[in-house]
């Protein structure tokens, strides 16, 4: 009869754990990632990322100076990363600034260059 107590806190623990990890697979944190861009007219720019199929990814905010534009693009990883195939996908946006863009630089939300397409997607690359 001890060792029912032993066997239901194992049962217990092995439970717990199950469940926070089959939820993980559901939570979620956001991620900047590297982004290229083109014009698409004075005040709007086309915003590429790259990241696993199945995520959703789009411009969280602009932040605009008159020298800067950064651009915070945010993909939603999961907590536990789940095997996937090594192919980027990509997420293509707009982005519609308050001022036109003239000589300002294009950063990224990790504080990156973002990498000028001359061209808008799907001919634009996407950045590792």
């Amino acid at each position: 009869m001890r060792r029912l107590p032993g066997l239901v806190k194992i049962v217990l623990v092995g439970s717990v754990v199950a469940v926070v990890a089959y939820a993980s697979l559901y939570l979620r944190w956001p991620v900047e990632r590297p982004l290229a861009y083109w014009s698409i007219d004075d005040t709007t720019l086309g915003i590429l990322v790259g990241d696993s199929p199945d995520l959703s990814c789009a411009v969280a905010f602009v932040d605009e100076s008159t020298q800067t534009v950064t651009v915070h693009t945010q993909c939603w990883e999961r907590v536990i990363p789940v095997p996937q195939a090594a192919v980027l996908q990509p997420y293509a946006m707009e982005v519609t600034l308050q001022a036109p863009l003239g000589s300002r630089s294009v950063f990224g939300g990790n504080g990156n260059p973002a990498q000028l397409c001359q061209s808008p997607y799907p001919n634009c690359t996407i950045p590792g």
